[in-house]
C-alpha cells in the first residue's frame, strides 16, 4: 500500500513537471506563465526589456560602493565598479558587460592604475532594480583589488537609469567609472 502511494505521488509530480510552457535556448525560456502574468500586472520587470544602463550604489546603504553601465542591450555596456572595505582596501576597475535576460556577463579589463586585467569575467544577476555579483569570481579579478578585498558577492541598487547617470558615477582612483 505504501509503495502504491509513493508511485502515485511520483507520477503526479512528473505530470505536473510536464506542464511547463517554457522553451530552452532563448531569453523567453525563463518566463513561465506565472512570470508572464506578473510582468503584465507590473509586479516584476520583463527580463526581455531590462536595461543595465545607469548608476548603482551598494545595497547596504553606505553609499561608498558603486557600479555603472552605459550603452545598450544590443551593443553591450561599458562598465565600472568600486567596492570598498574601509579607507584603503578596495576593488576598482573598468570593462564591458553583456545583458541576456536577467544575467549580466561582466568582464573587467582595466584596473584603477590603468593596468590591463586578464581572466576577470563573471556573472551577475540583474532584476531591473538591483545587481548582485556572483559569490565567487575568478582569481584574475584580484588584479583590480587591494589586499583582503574582493568583488565576490557585492550587490548594488539602481540609483538612476541611463547613460547620463552612469557618466556621473565616481570612483576613488578612477575619476569617472564609466568615462572614456
Amino acid at each position: 500500500m505504501k509503495r502504491l502511494a509513493v508511485s502515485a505521488c511520483l507520477g503526479a509530480c512528473l505530470m505536473l513537471a510536464g506542464c511547463s510552457e517554457t522553451r530552452a535556448g532563448d531569453d523567453e525560456a525563463a518566463v513561465t506563465p506565472l512570470d508572464a502574468a506578473a510582468i503584465e500586472a507590473g509586479v516584476i520587470a520583463d527580463p526581455l526589456v531590462l536595461d543595465l544602463a545607469g548608476s548603482f550604489a551598494d545595497a547596504g546603504g553606505t553609499g561608498s560602493d558603486s557600479f555603472c553601465a552605459r550603452g545598450n542591450r544590443d551593443q553591450g555596456y561599458a562598465v565600472g565598479v568600486l567596492v570598498t572595505f574601509g579607507g584603503s582596501s578596495q576593488c576598482e576597475g573598468q570593462g564591458r558587460a553583456v545583458l541576456t535576460g536577467e544575467q549580466a556577463r561582466i568582464s573587467l579589463t582595466r584596473s584603477a592604475t590603468g593596468a590591463s586585467v586578464d581572466d576577470c569575467s563573471f556573472s551577475a544577476r540583474f532584476d531591473g532594480s538591483a545587481l548582485a555579483l556572483a559569490g565567487s569570481v575568478p582569481a584574475g579579478c584580484q588584479a583590480v583589488c587591494s589586499n583582503r578585498a574582493s568583488l565576490a558577492g557585492a550587490s548594488f541598487a539602481l540609483v538612476e537609469n541611463g547613460d547620463r547617470a552612469a557618466l556621473a558615477a565616481r570612483g576613488r582612483d578612477i575619476n569617472r567609472l564609466c568615462g572614456d
